[in-house]
């Protein structure tokens, strides 16, 4: 079949993968003009990182990632309140765990495609139709093609899903929480393979020092009433 894949976060090049395995010919669609670089700090273990082994693309995220030493917890002024040791987590999966930025994960995955799909950025949806057994979709960019499937692995405002449903905002339910996360270069001070958190009633921050002079900053408060602040989907979806 022939499949189109909104997306090249970490879902659709994942996907695209094992449809090539099966002998399928997905079509990978991104709205960004490159691979987006943006997301936090994620930990790596169980199914995804027996999934990433069957790949051969684990070599490649082992080098990227990190081995974290300590969990740490800080008051106000940044002295430390509490934390633990992070090798309790590698001692649980044998060792078979590390952590890496977001980013890190989709562009290896994506890098394991390369010269097995087709990939167009600057790409994004426009209209879907059904008949004849095939889904008609017309792109942004005026052109339209056929395909056997089209997949949604567009992120929280999929286009994919405003243009499946009639109200696509029913299918999301708002917990009460508003994250934000950024890359920041020559932040002091810096401590290697160690995970820093703040927190007071309804608010966190958390940073973690990256190689290249870079720290990520992760920044959660809870807002149990009102719907969320998001970016506009013209902007956002794909």
């Amino acid at each position: 079949m022939k499949i189109l894949i909104s997306g090249t976060g970490v879902a659709g090049p994942s996907l695209a993968y094992w449809l090539i395995k099966s002998g399928h010919t997905p079509v990978l669609i991104e709205k960004a003009p490159a691979l987006r670089t943006g997301g936090y700090i994620i930990d790596f273990w169980g199914a995804g990182f027996d999934i990433a082994e069957r790949m051969g693309i684990l070599p490649t995220l082992q080098k990227a990632g990190y081995k974290v030493d300590e969990v740490r917890f800080v008051g106000a002024d940044g002295a430390r309140v509490g934390g633990f040791s992070a090798k309790v987590f590698d001692s649980a999966t044998g060792g078979r765990y590390l952590s890496l930025a977001r980013s890190e994960l989709a562009a290896a995955l994506y890098h394991a495609l390369e010269g097995k799909v087709e990939t167009r950025f600057n790409t994004s949806i426009r209209a879907l139709s059904e008949g004849h057994g095939q889904v008609d979709v017309q792109f942004e960019n005026g052109s339209s093609e056929q395909f056997d499937l089209v997949i949604g692995a567009d992120g929280l405002h999929s286009r994919v899903r405003e243009l499946c449903f009639e109200n696509s905002s029913s299918y999301e339910h708002y917990l009460g929480y508003k994250v934000a996360a950024f890359e920041a270069t020559g932040y002091s001070p810096r401590e290697d393979l160690v995970y820093v958190m703040f927190t007071e009633v309804g608010k966190q921050i958390a940073r973690f020092t990256m190689r290249n002079d870079k720290t990520l900053f992760l920044f959660i408060f809870a807002e149990e009433s009102g719907a969320p602040e998001t970016t506009p989907h013209h902007l956002a979806s794909q």
